[in-house]
C-alpha cells in the first residue's frame, strides 16, 4: 500500500512537471522590453539626422538613412520656385522619387520611427516612396519631424490620410528634451 502511494505520488509529480514544461514552451505575448525598434529617416540638411541620433540615444534603436536615388540639391528644395523638385512633388502627390534600397528585414521590428524634415507642411515625397515599397502592416509607426515653424500635426494628418491602414502613433517635432521623447514613446 505504501509502495502504491509512493508510485502514485511520483506519477502525479511527473505529470505536473510535464504540464509545467509544456506551458513554459508556449509563446507568450511580447512585452515592451521584448519589442525591437528601428529608426528610419530622411535628411537633407542634416537636422533630421541630428534628431534621429537623439532618438537613438534615448531608445537604443539602430538608425537607417533613406537616400534618394537622385540626391536633392539646394535648387531642388527651393520652395519659392514653383518648378523646384520639392514644389512639384508637393503639387503632384503621385510623384514618388526613387530611393536606394534599404537592406533591412522589417519583419524583425515591432516599432518603426520614421523621421523627416517638413516640406510644404507635410512629409517629403521620399517618405511616401518608402511607405509605398515597405511592408509595415501591424507595426507601431512613430513619425518624427524637424521644422523651424510647421507643426507635426499637419504631417500626422497627411500620413494618416495617405496610409490609413497603417498603425500611426501621434508624431513629435524635434528637437525635444529626453523627457519629452520618453513621454512621447510611452503614450
Amino acid at each position: 500500500m505504501i509502495l502504491r502511494t509512493i508510485i502514485n505520488s511520483v506519477m502525479a509529480i511527473a505529470a505536473l512537471l510535464f504540464c509545467f514544461n509544456l506551458s513554459a514552451t508556449e509563446p507568450t505575448a511580447k512585452t515592451e522590453k521584448d519589442m525591437k525598434s528601428i529608426i528610419v529617416y530622411f535628411t537633407h540638411s542634416g537636422n533630421t539626422e541630428l534628431a534621429a541620433k537623439k532618438l537613438a540615444d534615448v531608445t537604443g534603436a539602430p538608425m537607417v538613412r533613406i537616400l534618394p536615388a537622385e540626391p536633392y540639391t539646394a535648387a531642388d528644395v527651393d520652395w519659392v520656385n514653383e518648378q523646384s523638385r520639392c514644389t512639384q512633388e508637393h503639387l503632384n502627390q503621385t510623384l514618388r522619387p526613387a530611393i536606394k534600397p534599404l537592406d533591412i528585414d522589417f519583419s524583425q521590428y515591432d516599432t518603426v520611427f520614421i523621421g523627416f524634415p517638413i516640406w510644404w507642411h507635410e512629409e517629403p515625397a521620399v517618405i511616401r516612396t518608402f511607405l509605398d515599397i515597405t511592408d509595415l502592416k501591424g507595426k507601431k509607426l512613430n513619425p518624427f519631424c524637424t521644422s523651424y515653424e510647421s507643426p507635426m500635426s499637419e504631417a500626422d494628418a497627411t500620413l494618416q490620410k495617405g496610409y490609413p491602414t497603417l498603425k500611426w502613433h501621434t508624431g513629435l517635432r524635434l528637437p525635444a528634451t529626453t523627457d519629452a521623447i520618453k513621454d512621447w514613446i510611452g503614450k
